[in-house]
């Protein structure tokens, strides 16, 4: 059986790589050929080598040498990972030649993204005419149902798939209002791999006694001073996943590997992703959230009945006193990857025998 996941698999993202990555890995696993449709280049797409250029360009004028270098071996050691993925192209023959098309993970129904918004009959599975199409954990984002029913032939498409599953609330929410199909909310790509799955992949440890920071914004004063208090009474490094800020020790080239290294040996994680959120929760870790008024992440930290992780300008080491118990936590993941595990299974059999 031959299946096409349609997703973003080629973005300089580490949450983004690890959702396209653990899904073929767990339809390897159920004795499914995956392959990738080729997600298309525009100017403003972080896939596109003229975008990455420009991306360069702009860090060697404000930050020098040492950052555009280290840009350059993040860009092409996330290109040596993204060579895991076989990817087809959208013609006659390579389409015919598939079974079933998944549409997701990822924000791929964010309408608020230009790229997105360009392709959104392929995100919707529009162009896939007489094929099975399925969602699995396909996300809107902080997109409004509103703007999405602009988009006259949304309707229709949900309908024609062959089964729904989203990540968040609000999508769900979103398929109810627009179509008459069933939802079933999944976990992340990600979180069908165990602890065990990813320490199995990252077993030699390349850091010791450090806080690690998966952070897209800046720290506050406030909180930047908390955390060099809290690190320097403990004896701990600070070490940056994405942002090399003042107040860090030092900051990783952000890689999908070099991004799970650290995420499993931390003694502390502080976030403000999706996946950083995701990671500690399923890797079991002391961490908090900056909430950024993130939609998928506050319905993720509400899920598991961890909002008190959920920060905004308090100081954020006060929640690494209170240890997570995490008992409660692991029956709940294990029960919702179970049935994730099972939504899949239910609409891979059909085209099992094809």
């Amino acid at each position: 059986m031959k299946v096409c996941v349609v997703t973003v698999y080629n973005s300089i993202n580490s949450g983004s790589f690890w959702q396209a990555e653990a899904l073929k890995i767990i339809l390897n696993q159920l004795g499914i050929d995956v392959v990738y449709l080729k997600r298309k280049n525009s100017q403003d797409s972080s896939s596109s080598l003229k975008f990455q250029l420009k991306v360069i360009a702009k860090k060697f004028l404000k930050y020098g040498i040492f950052e555009s270098k280290r840009y350059c071996q993040m860009y092409k050691e996330f290109r040596e990972c993204q060579k895991t993925f076989s990817i087809i192209s959208n013609t006659k023959k390579d389409i015919n030649d598939i079974d079933l098309f998944i549409l997701g993970s990822d924000t791929i129904w964010n309408l608020d993204s230009s790229f997105f918004s360009k392709n959104y009959k392929t995100y919707f599975g529009g162009i896939f005419e007489n094929k099975d199409v399925i969602s699995y954990a396909a996300s809107i984002g902080n997109t409004s149902v509103e703007k999405i029913k602009k988009y006259e032939d949304v309707p229709e498409m949900l309908n024609n798939l062959k089964g729904i599953s989203v990540r968040d609330e609000a999508t769900c929410q979103m398929v109810k209002d627009l179509s008459k199909k069933n939802v079933q909310l999944v976990c992340d790509p990600t979180m069908l791999l165990t602890k065990d799955d990813y320490v199995e992949m990252e077993k030699t440890k390349k850091e010791s006694n450090y806080i690690f920071l998966y952070l897209g914004a800046k720290l506050s004063k406030s909180q930047a001073d908390n955390i060099k208090e809290f690190a320097k009474k403990n004896n701990l490094k600070i070490i940056g996943g994405i942002r090399n800020d003042e107040y860090c020790d030092k900051c990783i080239v952000n890689t999908p590997y070099n991004f799970l290294n650290y995420m499993i040996y931390a003694d502390y994680v502080i976030t403000d992703t999706f996946h950083g959120t995701i990671f500690s929760v399923n890797l079991e870790k002391n961490f908090v959230v900056i909430d950024e008024n993130k939609k998928k992440v506050n319905d993720f930290i509400n899920m598991f009945k961890l909002n008190d992780r959920l920060i905004k300008e308090e100081s954020i080491t006060n929640k690494f006193v209170k240890e997570i118990n995490y008992d409660f936590c692991r029956e709940e993941i294990k029960e919702f990857r179970e049935k994730s595990l099972n939504f899949l299974r239910y609409n891979l059999k059909d085209n099992f025998n094809k």
